[in-house]
């Protein structure tokens, strides 16, 4: 049996329980959460239709850039090791939840703010300013509200930061994507010649790739945060709590006013872009860097209490809090042994988070012995590489 060799955590880190799965017909946030995704489905699907009629190729071209746009961030997720927080279906609800329900809901909320500031301030004052009142107010307010939803239907899938971080990252990916889905065809529908691809190569470039980083998904990991801070610190105050996740918000909500915001457009497009992309890479770093950092402490002391050295070996143990420390293993390996063995490396350690993920879930649940077998599988095909590059160098 493996014993704890330290124990560096908090002891609700060290008590799994189980989790919930997403499916959960029970519960009235889930049928919250369908019925908005249903609705905005059938919103945007209504939209595209009639855009469709309008712009075809615009429509088609814009579904299939957008898409496109999506698989890379996805994998770059992937590659963070995010996935493994969550099962899929949560990951699919996030998305969707920000791709479907909240934009939708926004299309009336923001109308009704820029509305507003038309009749308090005048045309111009709407024009200038009515998208840094109305974009963090509505869409911020909408998207932590899908991660609340998510949370309440699965209140133990969240034992992190991080988990709750990279859920509020695919919430705002999904409001995003969507968002800039609408903006090209619109783009399309105003375009003043009949072409219709290049005003959705405009709006990828300008939205996409110019400002897709310091976007919705970063905002909504802002969020987030604080979300996170409340569920997983139960030994704090109550006040202290929701002090730190109305602080999260307040900071997601004045991030993006600065962003929508017209400052600095005197300067130019791409300065003023540059500009206001420094405070939310430096806020996002440092809260994905700490949300990072905890996730670190929670599979080290989970692998020390429940893994024996046969599956993650001590010298591996060092580099497993870390993704900068496994990504420095293998970028070791492929200059030693080649890129197989270095992406069986990469494998190995996959399946290692993943079986001390398992274990943080269910301690020794029905499935253990599939995750230490694939494990083992994924370290007999390491070595097998390894090996045979060995014997290869000997034989040369």
């Amino acid at each position: 049996m493996t014993q704890v060799k330290h124990a560096k955590a908090a002891p609700d880190l060290l008590a799994p329980v189980g989790v919930d799965s997403f499916f959960q017909p029970r519960r009235v946030a889930f049928w919250v959460m369908v019925f908005f995704i249903a609705n905005g489905l059938f919103f945007e699907a209504t939209q595209l239709l009639t855009a469709y009629r309008i712009v075809p190729v615009a429509v088609l071209s814009g579904v299939v850039v957008w898409t496109l746009y999506t698989i890379p961030v996805l994998l770059f997720l992937r590659s963070l090791d995010l996935f493994e927080q969550h099962p899929p279906l949560g990951y699919v609800l996030a998305f969707a939840w920000g791709g479907f329900a909240a934009t939708y809901l926004a299309v009336s909320a923001n109308a009704a703010v820029f509305s507003l500031a038309a009749k308090l301030g005048g045309p111009q004052y709407a024009a200038d300013w009515g998208a840094a009142l109305a974009g963090p107010s509505v869409e911020e307010t909408l998207k932590i509200l899908g991660v609340i939803l998510l949370v309440l239907v699965a209140r133990n899938q969240f034992p992190t930061l991080l988990s709750v971080v990279a859920v509020g990252a695919m919430v705002g990916l999904g409001f995003q994507v969507l968002e800039d889905l609408s903006y090209s065809i619109n783009a399309a529908i105003a375009f003043p010649s009949d072409d219709e691809v290049l005003p959705v190569a405009f709006v990828l470039g300008v939205r996409g790739i110019v400002s897709g980083i310091w976007s919705h998904a970063m905002f909504t990991s802002v969020s987030a945060f604080g979300v996170g801070y409340f569920l997983t610190r139960r030994h704090k105050p109550f006040a202290q709590r929701l002090a730190v996740a109305v602080a999260a918000f307040a900071v997601a909500w004045t991030l993006h006013f600065f962003w929508n915001s017209p400052f600095l457009t005197d300067l130019g497009f791409f300065p003023s872009v540059l500009i206001k992309a420094v405070p939310v890479a430096v806020v996002g770093y440092l809260i994905w860097r700490l949300a990072g950092k905890e996730e670190g402490t929670y599979l080290t002391v989970l692998a020390e209490h429940f893994v024996a050295d046969d599956l993650i070996t001590p010298a591996e143990r060092a580099d497993l809090p870390s993704l900068r420390r496994r990504r420095h293993a293998r970028t070791q390996l492929k200059k030693a042994k080649g890129r197989k063995a270095a992406k069986a490396l990469h494998e190995l350690q996959r399946e290692q988070v993943r079986l001390v993920m398992y274990h943080g879930r269910y301690g020794a649940g029905t499935k253990l012995a599939d995750h230490e077998y694939a494990v083992r599988r994924a370290r007999a095909r390491l070595d097998a590489l390894i090996g045979g590059q060995r014997v290869q160098a000997q034989q040369a």
